[in-house]
Parts: C-alpha cells; structure tokens; sequence
C-alpha cells in the first residue's frame, strides 16, 4: 500500500526540479516562426513551392506555412514527416528501407492512428545543450533532395538559435 503524502513537507520530497516537465526546454513559438521562416526562406530561393511545419515535443503542430502555388497534399505530408521524425527521434527518410522491407516496421506503422511517412525532409530537433528532442520539422512540396534543403535550412536556424 502506498503510503499517502499528508503535509507539505512529506510532499516537497517527492518533487524533483530536475525532472519535472516545465524545467525541460520547450520549442517556443517565437524559435519555431525563425525556424519556419528560413525554411520557407530556402524553398523561395530554390524555386520549389512549399509547405513547412513544426511539431512541438508532443508532437502538436505549433507553426506552420504553405507558400503559395504549394501543391494540396503538401502540408499533409510536410506535417507526417514532422511527425515520424518526433515519434521515432530520426530523420523520416533514413526509415524509408525499414518501411519497405516489411517485419516489425510494417507492423508499427499499421498500429499508430496517425500515418508515419518515410519520404526524405522530416527531422528532429535536438536541444544541443540537454539532448532532448524539442520538436521536429517536415518540408514538402519539391522532390527529395528540395524537400531535405528546405528543411535542413529550419534546422540550421533552429540550431544558431542556441548560440
């Protein structure tokens, strides 16, 4: 049986500052605009129509763009791949050979209610001072590789921001 806290004190021994959730840096909104913005930022310059978006560590969307003349399933597809790369902690195309070889990843996929995507451009993004991951970042809308710049230029953001 547990024994119940019944006093300040008894309860203060239970709480560790260290690992309590609002003491593990978050992605704010304002780093995920600057991350958003160079992402989009490197689509424009490339030529290639886009849509971006930003997961936070719960794997909400706290941030998102579609550029104009971005196809439909753009920002569907830019958000799976944000998705995949927080709930697995990998870059979403470095999966594609797992999906495609079937076994335990077939099956992982096919449990989750939402759809894991294993085309190129989603990343995770990794607070380099903790190791923790903070959210993610998915670009689609041009072919593999455009889809990695674009979202490699969000992550380049996202990584100045903890200079």
């Amino acid at each position: 049986m547990t024994k119940q806290l019944t006093t300040v004190e008894e309860s203060k021994m239970t709480y560790r500052p260290e690992v309590h959730p609002r003491h593990v840096r978050v992605l704010a909104y304002a780093e995920a605009r600057v991350v958003l913005d160079a992402a989009l930022a490197e689509a424009e310059r490339i030529g290639v129509p886009a849509s971006v978006a930003l997961l936070d560590a719960g794997r909400e969307l706290l941030a998102f763009g579609r550029q104009d003349g971005a196809g439909l399933l753009t920002g569907e597809v830019a958000t799976g791949k944000a998705f995949t790369a927080i709930s697995l902690g990998t870059a979403s195309g470095d999966l594609a050979v797992a999906a495609n070889t079937g076994g335990d990843f077939a099956a992982l996929h096919h449990a989750t209610s939402r759809n894991l995507v294993t085309f190129a451009g989603g990343f995770p993004l990794v607070d380099a001072e903790s190791g923790n991951l903070v959210g993610a970042i998915g670009a689609s809308g041009g072919s593999l590789d455009e889809d990695i710049a674009i979202a490699q230029a969000g992550v380049t953001a996202f990584l100045e921001l903890a200079r």
